[in-house]
């Protein structure tokens, strides 16, 4: 199972600091999470910048991580921009970028963008097709890397899950913990599904993660119980995971210190 984690920070400076522990301690990849307006949630470096902006700017100073947006919101993006944007991402990143879409979870994101949040699905269906036509385009300047265009998950809840397994593309699940996860994940691999990641909230400690608008279900507790937890998700087919690991900078630095001295050591 391959482990990154966010590097959700108030200042420039920590996202970096977090961004190198993670990077020199194994957690081999970065990942941003994507929104449109203004979000309690996701405020300053914890998430509300532009994404694919952000991520470049990460995958140049750390040309060794792997990067990843989870998850672009495909209503909101035009997929042939987004085709061009990801290809030069891909070849920037050394052939290390995912790119996670969803059809949204915000009302209010898509709304904005004069989308009724009841439609996002057909929006959804009819962008996919075209971004993954357009990532092999080679009219589009640039086309695919020599290794091919960067690797296309889908994320959102149950429908969307059923589309990545009848397309044969991974789905990223997010917000439960081994427990939550265990109906989804079988349903998934029922179904036909071949790749499972999942996103969550883990932080090292008894650090209070309630009140969020985001309801996370995180998961805290002492070393040992991290390396428990991860090993389940591993258990339950997860191939890979994105951690985000605090709420403020303390808890995130006091997460990622601890996940790379001794969480993945032991993993």
């Amino acid at each position: 199972m391959r482990i990154g984690i966010s590097p959700f920070a108030t200042t420039r400076e920590t996202t970096l600091e977090l961004s190198r522990i993670a990077v020199e301690g194994g957690l081999d990849t970065l990942w941003l999470g994507d929104g449109y307006l203004a979000n309690p949630d996701f405020t300053g470096w914890a998430g509300a910048m532009e994404s694919l902006s952000e991520l470049a700017w990460l995958a140049g100073r750390y040309p060794t991580a792997r990067v990843g947006i989870a998850a672009a919101i495909l209503p909101l993006r035009d997929p042939s921009w987004l085709a061009k944007q990801a290809n030069t991402l891909h070849r920037m990143a050394g052939s290390g970028f995912v790119l996670v879409v969803t059809p949204g979870f915000w009302a209010h994101d898509l709304e904005a963008r004069g989308i009724a949040f009841a439609d996002r699905a057909a929006v959804f269906d009819a962008s996919l097709a075209d971004l993954r036509r357009l990532l092999v385009d080679e009219t589009l300047s640039p086309g695919p890397s020599s290794t091919g265009p960067p690797p296309v998950w889908l994320a959102g809840a149950a429908a969307t899950m059923a589309r990545a397994a009848a397309l044969g593309l991974p789905f990223l699940s997010s917000r439960a913990t081994p427990d939550e996860l265990a109906p989804i994940a079988r349903r998934f691999f029922d179904a036909g599904g071949e790749f499972l990641a999942h996103r969550t909230r883990l932080e090292y400690g008894a650090h209070d993660v309630t009140g969020n608008v985001v309801d996370w279900h995180a998961v805290t507790g002492s070393a040992g119980e991290l390396v428990d937890t991860l090993g389940r998700y591993a258990e339950l087919g997860v191939g890979d995971l994105s951690i985000i690991p605090g709420q403020d900078d303390a808890g995130s630095l006091r997460t990622v210190e601890m996940l790379a001295a001794e969480v993945m050591p032991q993993l």
